[in-house]
């Protein structure tokens, strides 16, 4: 099956449902937000790490640093310590929704925001927040290194106080301690290990990088949201339209469109029944050279499926029948079939009379000009009925002739075939009509 036809059968079937689908949820969030004053919103900017490493894988990256700091800043203890200290009365999980964080291209700087209905308080909580999402990045970074920097620290000191006690009972004269020379030693090597470590945690230090903040909160310009949140509303109930116009061609599909009708069916689109007066004198040419073609001397108009209404099968019976009688103007040396001439290869008078120079009229029919005094009806090519009106007793071959709307089920091409294979009927063609066939 073709895109296109996928996307005919779900816009031409459903395009009331899809309609519906979208303006309902638009216009319901448009009524529901409006008179509604939009929140304020303040934003700061955070050095979440200082590390070029962090950078470097890109977006990647950038998106661990974001989640990192908005993990940290919707955290409970984190929000519940700042709601207290800026002595804001706020619920804790609606803080949490109100809070954001984007980067800002590829580097390791966040912007943090808050949304509230006071402008104060959106911005003391964004600069409190900061200020303690700041520390709690440094202490998950640098906290372990610096833990182990302050007891390298202390049992240097503790060191450091043995040693000068030891070195003089070393170096005691005239009677050096041989005991206290070898603990001095002891002593001096585990304060040069201590110190190479210290050393070494530095640079690890050093290269955690330090988490500040880059930019204090500022309020951001107000913006309504009911445009944009009334368009996501409407977007996601087109969506959910068109799973349900899915959902139901998958149970009962159709098929969109005349001409994909008769490329199922493997006959042509004879015409439209319902396209002005040209339109339906090609739709009687050509169905007058498909009953030709067949020999039938009849024509059954079917629905697909279901009986049609008695216009649509009078308009295409006109259509098939064409102008009944045709009057014309004699040409002069035609034979009146009457004798009545004028005995110099004239034209007969009209109504009978006699007069030289007078045209008479004569009767086209089925290409012949034939001289008469009155119209004589012309002799149909084949009679078109609505399936419902032959007779199965008959002897006529009767051709069987489509017609649907814009959307066909395809269960009603199916019975169509069932007739076709049934009866015999040859199948001559689909008619179209515009608008859909309600019988």
């Amino acid at each position: 099956m073709e895109i296109d036809e996928v996307a005919a059968r779900v816009v031409r079937s459903y395009w009331a449902l899809l309609l519906v689908m979208t303006l309902l949820p638009l216009v319901l969030v448009g009524l529901a937000m409006s008179g509604r004053e939009p929140p304020y919103t303040a934003a700061t900017r955070l050095q979440a790490s200082s590390r070029a490493t962090d950078a470097a894988p890109g977006d990647a990256g950038v998106s661990i640093v974001v989640s990192q700091v908005k993990a940290f800043a919707t955290s409970e203890n984190l929000l519940s310590g700042v709601l207290r200290q800026q002595h804001a009365d706020r619920s804790t999980v609606k803080t949490a929704k109100a809070i954001g964080v984007t980067g800002l291209g590829t580097s390791t700087v966040v912007e943090l925001s808050v949304k509230d209905r006071d402008p104060g308080v959106a911005r003391r909580l964004a600069d409190a927040l900061g200020a303690a999402v700041v520390k709690e990045i440094n202490e998950s970074n640098q906290g372990a290194i610096r833990q182990q920097m302050d007891d390298i620290d202390k049992r240097v000191r503790t060191l450091e106080k043995r040693l000068g006690p030891l070195s003089r009972r070393a170096g005691a004269q005239p009677n050096p301690d041989i005991g206290a020379a070898n603990e001095r030693e002891r002593v001096q090597a585990e304060l040069t290990d201590l110190r190479s470590n210290r050393s070494d945690l530095q640079t690890q230090l050093s290269s955690a990088g330090t988490a500040s903040v880059v930019q204090p909160a500022v309020l951001a310009p107000r913006t309504n949201p009911v445009v944009m949140t009334a368009a996501i509303a409407g977007l996601v109930g087109l969506v959910g339209g068109i799973l349900i116009a899915v959902v139901t061609e998958t149970a009962r599909p159709t098929i969109p469109g005349q001409r994909r009708v008769a490329r199922r069916l493997g006959v042509p689109l004879l015409g439209w029944a319902d396209r002005g007066p040209e339109q339906l004198a090609d739709l009687g040419r050509r169905v007058r050279l498909a009953v030709k073609k067949e020999g039938v001397g009849r024509v059954a108009l079917v629905g697909a499926p279901g009986p049609l209404p008695a216009g649509v099968v009078s308009s295409v019976a006109s259509a098939v029948y064409g102008d009944g009688t045709k009057v014309v103007t004699a040409r002069p040396g035609d034979d009146a079939p009457d004798g009545e001439g004028d005995g110099e290869g004239g034209p007969a008078p009209a109504g009978g009379g006699s007069g030289k120079g007078k045209s008479s009229t004569s009767v086209v029919r089925a290409g012949t000009a034939v001289m008469a005094k009155k119209a004589v009806p012309a002799l149909r090519l084949c009679q078109v009925h609505a399936f419902e009106e032959i007779d199965p007793g008959s002897d006529d071959v009767v051709g069987v002739v489509v017609v649907v709307g814009p959307v066909t089920r395809a269960a009603g091409l199916e019975t169509i075939r069932d007739l076709v294979a049934a009866s015999g009927w040859p199948l001559l063609g689909v008619v179209g009509a515009a608008r859909k066939i309600k019988g």
